[in-house]
């Protein structure tokens, strides 16, 4: 943690994305390197997803299950964001070898994702998308009664 938290505060300052903003903070963008735990805090609780999807089987009748939206609380939504960081990082290819690779990849999918430029933005989007399409099947167990 102590390597990546390194490698963001020796960073340059990241460009700001007008197309995927970050959620507002008092810290500009030119400050973000000089205080390295809420540049990653920053990152993790913008790309953090609001619901996940939980199938019930069974609920439109016959063998279909219904996606339904479920919110996610604070811990949930960094705990997914998290994961969803690892993933992208673990498929990377390491440019060397030694024991600091892995917090270099971590530190620069932080700072692409301050950017908007990771890959997690995708996967945040369609998250919400499938929540968004799946609103209707929150009542269906009210419908059924």
């Amino acid at each position: 943690m102590s390597l990546i938290l390194n490698h963001l505060r020796t960073s340059p300052p990241p460009n700001a994305s007008t197309t995927r903003p970050l959620l507002p903070t008092p810290t500009p963008y030119s400050h973000l390197p000089l205080d390295p735990i809420s540049y990653l805090t920053l990152a993790i609780d913008s790309v953090a997803p609001l619901v996940r999807i939980r199938s019930q089987k069974g609920g439109a009748g016959g063998g279909v299950a219904l996606q339904i939206p479920v919110p996610l609380g604070v811990k949930q939504r960094r705990r997914q964001a998290v994961q969803w960081i690892l993933d992208v990082v673990a498929k990377k290819r390491s440019r060397g070898s030694g024991k600091a690779m892995f917090a270099q990849r971590f530190a620069e999918e932080i700072i692409g994702v301050v950017e908007g430029k990771s890959g997690v933005w995708e996967r945040r989007q369609l998250a919400h998308k499938t929540g968004t399409g799946a609103r209707a099947n929150l009542n269906v167990r009210q419908r059924k009664r």
